[in-house]
């Protein structure tokens, strides 16, 4: 019986479930009629059936069966049985059908030219589809077949985040690793293992994922595949895909969110100090996303070796690995075609070859994330040969090139990955680098700035607006400023928002007239420029930019218009530019006021900004007026206010009214407080009265508010419900609240537990307690043990934690126990430390130790430090090297070590080498693709209708 018919007599008959579809013109349709079908009240298939073949006007007449079909299925059906259900169903709405069946032909005729991919599982899709590398042959026996899985510590998290999902619950998890250890095979193994009916909708880029999130096409219980997720949480789209997946993630569940990033991707997007990824960092923070994923088999190479013997790939890749076990590598051929590459051109790859494979690395490393089309490779290749390699008579050398590195004729590896970006099945039109040449290479060349070839051929050729955008920034960050200008400009007449960088740059130059013609209409721009002049001490430029981005409709401006202008004494001023934001819908400027003005000690003026901020209807003014009240003592006042702001939905107003009838001794009142919270899904009151009895030593009381937190949706107060009940004696409990904190991504808990054990001596449940962290994705819990145990002298415990933290993806611990080390005086332990954290996949840990040489006054030992820094491609290390040469005195050095760090996008080595050369650095260095003549600005640009001195380089 379906569900049409399950209601029994007498009853409406349940509505049918709508297909689920993956984001295209099929969905859209099936969507269409669906919402046709619940406008109608949900009638019966017999009933759509029956009216349909009662009509000679309709072109069909579909039966019951062929209605479910049209509703429930997830093929297009035939136009007329879709016209005549169209009709049936807008006359039960008492509408005209014409309109509707005009509409539903439109999408039909859409959906059956592109009807788009069909419902995919991680199965159907297939593992190479979604972005899992193929192991190579072994002696031409030709396995399609993927090799046995091997399971590590880190699979056992992934699943468990997706049993989450399987929950009920929305989750996103992002493997972090290296290229070629296994990060998509695992994500792959788990979706197959753990949601193998779901569909897996993989975007293929950024804007195609903000449109199925706008568009409201990711159904619950779907997989959202995001491989190379930099792809989306970088560049001009970052943040509002960071946004979009946040509330997505917000308001749909069950869902599961996958992705997979390079270590060094992870480390840019989760930078401080810098707002260009403000939403992706918050994202990933938010969910606990980040999956460490080790380079090495570790523990499991065991289970490796008895796999072998029925693969003769993974045999062979176990043979080659070495220590420490980094087989995944060899199964996909990485090493050796770095070790190709490295010959050197004119051996394993011809000149041509070779410089067409660095070529492709230098424009991914500079932001080209899309396929490279063979015109940008074929421009840029110039600049990467010598005049003797360009002869040739031979009209095909590109295509013969490509062809060489991109086949595998005679069992060799592939270089490049060919690709096609064009709709339909044809010849491929883009290709990439090997993923792990392609990482090896540009940690090679990190230092070095492309030849004017490669920016030109992004200019002319980049693929998409993305792109050429993402390439402007790093030709900015080298100093190269005709070829970010050209190629912002590119992107912006494609589609980018790239008029603040342009603005940007143009002010930067000393061209306000070209910077403010730039910024237009942007508000945001104008934002910018603003925030440029306010930092230059220009106080009226400022203010113009400010009111421009304002007007320009930037909700933000007005925030800094009505601050800038109370700052200067315009108190009129400042307040009509909150009015007029407030007419606008912004009532944030008086709360600007108001903050302002009580950091000055106005406090008749603060309170009467938070009262013009209420009246505006922002409900944290009512939270500013109750602290204004409750600091100045008038309880009954603050009471009041904190219950306006509540209700308003500001949600620390419950901790602090709370705290304001603990303060009183109303305990009654402020556990009725939280209970109200609670009853809104407001955990903050509970939360605040934990803290309280915890600090007056209610151990019993504590516990009961932190159950009431955690009930009321806090994950955070597990982890203290964990440590209360550890203090108590109850182990059993402790772990039960963790393990519960844990299946949210939470490990602070166990990340406790680890740290209380140790300081009370019992290591072994402080391992135990440690490993659930690092399984929950946070192996800060071994930082801690290892720190603990190296000072107390513990060094064999110190290195046992730096080994589980390794095996679970970390090399931070043993970086740690490197800097501790030395800071102690023990080189040789300090270096040992230092090689195993390399080996483990830890980053900047030269350069970290480099800087506590510095520190200690060891400029020798330094030095050394930051060389190995640099030979490992960590570009910083330049500057740290300019920086000890010139407080050395020794500028010549210094000079050569700034431009190398200018050249590797260093913001800070432009500024030093201004410094050792006196603000007019000479030319370039051994012919190193740096500055011009000039020393930067030289360029005069035709085609904008300025002229500005802006250096290209190269």
């Amino acid at each position: 019986m379906s569900s049409d018919e399950s209601g029994g007599a007498g009853r409406k008959p349940r509505p049918v479930a709508p297909p689920r579809l993956p984001p295209g013109a099929l969905r859209e349709f099936k969507r269409y009629l669906y919402r046709l079908y619940l406008s109608a009240g949900t009638p019966s298939l017999d009933r759509i059936a029956e009216t349909a073949a009662l009509d000679d006007s309709l072109p069909g007449a579909p039966s019951r069966d062929t209605v479910g079909r049209l509703l429930t299925g997830a093929k297009l059906p035939g136009l007329h049985d879709a016209e005549s259900v169209t009709a049936v169903l807008a006359r039960l709405m008492d509408r005209d059908p014409a309109e509707t069946v005009v509409r539903i032909r439109e999408l039909w005729i859409e959906a059956k030219e592109r009807p788009g991919p069909p419902p995919r599982t991680a199965e159907a899709w297939g593992a190479a589809r979604l972005g899992v590398h193929h192991a190579v042959d072994v002696d031409g026996a030709g396995f399609d077949r993927l090799t046995p899985y091997i399971e590590r510590t880190h699979d056992e998290t992934v699943r468990e985040r997706l049993r989450c999902a399987r929950g009920g619950e929305a989750v996103l998890a992002v493997l972090v690793g290296q290229s070629s250890t296994g990060k998509t095979r695992s994500a792959f193994e788990a979706v197959r293992i753990e949601l193998p009916d779901w569909p897996v909708l993989f975007p293929s880029g950024p804007r195609e994922l903000l449109d199925w999130v706008a568009g409201d096409a990711v159904d619950a219980g779907s997989v959202i595949w995001l491989n190379e997720t930099q792809r989306y949480l970088t560049g001009p789209a970052g943040e509002d895909v960071a946004e979009s997946l946040a509330g997505l993630l917000g308001r749909t569940a069950p869902l599961a969110v996958l992705g997979s990033m390079w270590p060094e991707y992870a480390r840019r997007i989760a930078a401080p100090g810098g707002d260009d990824h403000f939403h992706a960092r918050a994202l990933l923070r938010a969910h606990h996303a980040e999956i460490l994923v080790p380079d090495h088999l570790g523990g499991s190479l065991g289970r490796a070796r008895k796999a072998a013997a029925h693969d003769p790939r993974l045999r062979a890749a176990l043979a080659a690995a070495g220590e420490p076990a980094r087989v995944i590598q060899q199964l996909t051929g990485g090493p050796e075609l770095v070790r190709q590459y490295e010959m050197g051109p004119g051996n394993a790859f011809s000149e041509i070859e070779h410089a067409i494979v660095t070529a492709a690395v230098d424009a991914r490393r500079l932001g080209h994330a899309a396929a490279l089309s063979p015109e940008l490779l074929a421009a840029a290749v110039v600049g990467y040969l010598p005049s003797t390699a360009r002869v040739t008579g031979d009209t095909e050398w590109f295509a013969a090139a490509v062809h060489a590195l991109s086949s595998a004729d005679g069992g060799r590896l592939p270089a490049l990955v060919p690709d096609r970006v064009a709709p339909g099945v044809g010849a491929a039109d883009g290709y990439h680098p090997a993923d792990y040449l392609d990482q090896s290479v540009r940690r090679a060349r990190a230092h070095l700035a492309p030849p004017a070839e490669l920016w030109e051929a992004a200019e002319a050729h980049g693929r998409t607006a993305d792109d050429l955008y993402a390439m402007g920034g790093e030709a900015r960050a080298r100093c190269r400023h005709g070829h970010a200008l050209r190629l912002y400009r590119r992107a912006l007449d494609r589609g980018a928002d790239a008029r603040p960088a342009l603005a940007l740059l143009w002010e930067e130059a000393g061209d306000r007239a070209a910077a403010e013609s730039v910024a237009a209409d942007s508000g945001w721009a104008w934002a910018v420029l603003a925030g440029v002049r306010e930092g230059h001490d220009d106080g009226a430029g400022a203010l113009r930019a400010h009111e421009r981005a304002a007007l320009a409709g930037e909700p933000s401006a007005w925030d800094f218009l009505a601050r800038l202008r109370e700052y200067v004494g315009d108190r009129a001023g400042a307040e009509e530019a909150a009015v007029a934001a407030a007419e606008q819908g912004h009532t944030r400027p008086w709360l600007a006021l108001a903050r302002r003005r009580e950091r000055t000690g106005d406090e008749a003026g603060a309170l009467a900004a938070y009262t013009r901020a209420v009246t505006a209807g922002d409900p944290w003014g009512w939270m500013g007026r109750a602290r204004w009240y409750d600091r100045t003592g008038r309880d009954a006042e603050a009471e009041t206010a904190y219950l306006e702001a509540a209700d308003a939905g500001v949600p620390t107003a419950w901790s602090s009214l709370v705290h304001l009838r603990w303060r009183a001794g109303d305990r009654k009142g402020a556990e009725a407080a939280a209970t109200r919270a609670a009853g809104l899904g407001n955990a903050e009151g509970w939360s605040a009265l934990m803290r309280y009895h915890r600090q007056r030593g209610e151990t019993a009381a504590a516990e009961h508010a932190c159950r009431l937190a955690a009930a009321a949706g806090s994950t955070g107060a597990l982890a203290h419900l964990a440590l209360l009940r550890e203090e108590s004696g109850d182990t059993e409990g402790a772990e039960e609240a963790a393990v519960r904190a844990a299946r949210f991504g939470h490990a602070e808990a166990w990340w406790t537990l680890a740290r209380v054990r140790e300081e009370a001596g019992q290591s072994a449940s402080a391992d135990l307690a440690a490993a659930r962290a690092a399984r929950a994705g946070d192996t800060e819990a071994w930082i801690a043990l290892a720190r603990i145990r190296e000072r107390t002298g513990d060094t064999e415990g110190a290195e046992r934690a730096a080994d589980e933290a390794a095996e679970h993806g970390s090399g931070d611990t043993w970086a740690t126990l490197a800097r501790i080390r030395e800071r102690a005086g023990d080189r040789e332990g300090s270096l040992r430390a230092v090689r195993a954290a390399v080996a483990a996949g830890g980053s900047g840990v030269w350069s970290a130790l480099g800087q506590v040489r510095e520190d200690r006054g060891d400029g020798p030992g330094a030095e050394v430090a930051y060389r190995e820094a640099a030979d490992a491609g960590d570009t910083a290390a330049w500057t740290a090297l300019g920086r000890l040469h010139e407080e050395a005195g020794d500028r010549r050095r210094a000079e050569r070590c700034y431009r190398t760090g200018v050249d590797a996008g260093d913001s800070e080595a432009w500024e030093g080498l201004l410094r050792v050369t006196g603000g007019d650095p000479p030319p370039p260095l051994h012919g190193r693709f740096g500055l011009d003549a000039a020393g930067g600005f030289a360029a005069s640009l035709s085609g904008h209708g300025h002229a500005v001195r802006l250096g290209d380089g190269g």
